[in-house]
C-alpha cells in the first residue's frame, strides 16, 4: 500500500481508480463497508483502490473547540486500511486554503483531474466542499457530467442503533467498551509506548507496563479486562486507567498487568485492546485492601478473557 499526504503529489500518477471518501475516524463497520466495496470494485475494473481522507481532521482546523477526540492515530488508520487490501491512501493535508475549494472544483480538479476516478463510493450523509455545502445529491448530479459513477451506502445499525464515530466515542468514554465491539468489528484499542513508571505495581506484586497513549480516546477511569499486543505478539492482561487515588491522586495513567509476560518490553510500541470494564477506580483504606482487590481483578479478567478464547475457538 502506498500513502500520500498531497493529492497533487506527482508520484501519484494513475490512469484510473475506484475511490472512497471521508474522515474514517475509528474505521467502524460502516466505513469498512465502503472500503470493501471500493476494493472489490477496483479489482473488477482493474484499477487501484484509493481511500481519500484528510489530515488533520477538518474540525481541528476550522473549529478546534468542536473537534472530536480521535479514535485512531494516523498510523493505526493506515495500518487498518492496509489490512483491508487498499492500494493507495491519500491523507490530504487539510488547511484553510484546501477548505475554501468549492465542491465542483474538488470534483473536477481532484476526483477527475488527479485521481481519474471511475467509481466513487460514499456514505449517504457525506458533506464536502467549501462550507460543507455539497452532499450526495450534488455528487449524483455532477458525476455523469464528468464521467464517473457514484455508489452510495446507507448507515449501518447495530442492535437497532446507528453506527457512528460519535456514538462509539461516547460509549468508550463512558466505559462501555464491550458495546463498541459489534460496531467496530474489533475492540477499541489504544496505541502508545511502554514507558517507565513509579515502580509501585512491582512492589505490590503486580508489575505493570505503563503506556503513554498516542490515541486520543481513552476509556473512562476504571479497571478493565484487556489484551495487549507488543512486537506482533499478544497477551491477556488487566489494566487500570486513572489517577491511583489510594496513593494520593496523581496524573492520569494507563497501566497494564500482563499475564505470563517474561520479557522486558520497556520502550516498545504497544496496542492495548479494551474487552470489558470490571469496576470503577476506587480509593482503598489500606494497601493490603488494594492488593486483595487486585487479586480479585486479575481473577475476574482471566474469567472474562477465558470465555473470549473459548468463544473464538468455538467460532473457528
Amino acid at each position: 500500500m502506498k500513502a500520500f499526504s498531497n493529492i497533487e503529489d506527482q508520484q501519484l500518477s494513475i490512469t484510473g481508480s475506484v475511490v472512497t471518501l471521508g474522515n474514517f475516524d475509528g474505521i467502524h463497520l460502516g466505513h469498512q463497508a465502503l472500503v470493501r466495496h471500493t476494493v472489490e470494485e477496483s479489482k473488477r475494473l482493474g484499477y487501484p483502490s484509493i481511500v481519500l481522507t484528510f489530515e488533520p481532521h477538518p474540525l481541528k482546523v476550522l473549529a478546534p473547540e468542536r473537534a472530536p477526540r480521535l479514535l485512531l492515530t494516523y498510523q493505526d488508520k493506515l495500518d487498518l486500511f492496509k489490512t483491508y487490501g487498499v492500494d493507495i491512501v491519500v491523507a490530504q493535508r487539510f488547511d484553510r486554503q484546501f477548505a475554501s475549494i468549492t465542491a465542483e472544483d474538488f470534483v473536477r480538479r481532484f476526483l477527475v483531474g488527479r485521481l481519474r476516478t471511475k467509481k466513487l463510493w460514499v456514505g449517504r450523509d457525506l458533506r464536502f466542499g467549501q462550507g460543507r455545502k455539497a452532499g450526495t445529491e450534488d455528487l449524483m448530479r455532477m458525476a455523469p457530467q464528468v464521467g464517473f459513477q457514484v455508489g452510495i451506502l446507507d448507515p449501518i445499525s447495530s442492535n437497532g442503533v446507528r453506527i457512528s464515530s460519535s456514538r462509539i466515542r461516547e460509549l468508550v468514554e463512558t466505559g462501555c467498551v464491550d458495546e463498541v465491539q459489534p460496531m467496530l468489528g474489533r475492540y477499541h484499542f489504544v496505541s502508545g509506548r511502554v514507558v517507565a513508571g513509579q515502580g509501585r505495581g512491582r512492589k505490590l506484586g503486580f508489575p505493570t507496563a505503563n503506556i503513554s497513549s498516542q490515541t486520543e480516546v481513552v476509556p473512562l477511569n476504571g479497571i478493565y479486562a484487556t489484551l495487549i499486543e507488543v512486537k506482533n505478539r499478544g497477551w491477556p492482561s488487566v489494566s487500570s486507567v486513572g489517577v491511583n487515588p489510594t496513593f494520593g491522586e496523581g496524573p492520569r495513567t494507563l497501566e497494564s498487568f500482563i499475564f505470563d509476560l517474561k520479557s522486558d518490553i520497556y520502550g516498545e510500541t504497544a496496542k492495548l485492546s479494551f474487552v470489558k470494564r470490571i469496576r470503577d477506580e476506587k480509593k482503598f483504606a489500606t494497601v493490603e485492601d488494594l492488593i486483595a482487590q487486585m487479586h480479585g481483578d486479575v481473577d475476574q479478567a482471566k474469567a472474562i478473557l477465558g470465555k473470549l478464547r473459548l468463544t473464538e475457538q468455538k467460532d473457528a
